[in-house]
């Protein structure tokens, strides 16, 4: 009886942390989702990705394969723990609760608070690089916040006071 419960419980524990981990993974794709859509709405030329590597906030590469490597040794621990047939549903209602979370929880790749978090990472950065004087990477990342609408001289104020 003990050990039937122990077997139930890490299976409960386990598919938790699977579905918190396809809700990280994800937010991490509609991130990148997002700055794909605005980094080709910023691009004048008829480039596949616009400014999405531009505009992607320096963290969300080792995040994203933070996450993936997660899921990914996950998915491995589920086949090794329970078996290939459990294991394979595994995959599918993993790849199924991601979907239906990009769907129906998260927010979608226009919406504000997308928008918020890159133009917040790109005042950082160009603030950065005002700071260590590398006027070059400073003017272009001001390019780009002026393209998405955000006056760079009231920042540049607003900072300096």
């Amino acid at each position: 009886m003990g050990i039937e419960l122990n077997q139930k419980g890490s299976m409960t524990l386990y598919l938790i942390l699977m579905y918190l981990g396809s809700l990280a993974l994800a937010y991490v794709l509609r991130f990148t989702e997002a700055t794909l859509a605005l980094g080709r709405s910023l691009s004048d030329v008829g480039t596949p990705r616009g400014y999405q590597d531009a505009i992607t906030p320096p963290r969300l590469a080792t995040i994203a394969f933070a996450v993936s490597t997660l899921c990914l040794l996950g998915i491995i621990y589920g086949f090794w723990r329970f078996g290939w047939l459990i294991g394979v549903g595994i995959i599918a209602g993993f790849f199924s609760v991601l979907m239906i979370n990009k769907l129906l929880l998260l927010p979608k790749e226009n919406s504000e608070h997308f928008r918020r978090i890159i133009v917040h990472s790109l005042i950082n950065r160009h603030a950065d690089y005002l700071k260590e004087g590398d006027a070059l990477r400073a003017s272009a990342v001001a390019m780009l916040l002026e393209k998405l609408g955000i006056p760079v001289n009231q920042v540049n104020e607003s900072l300096k006071k």
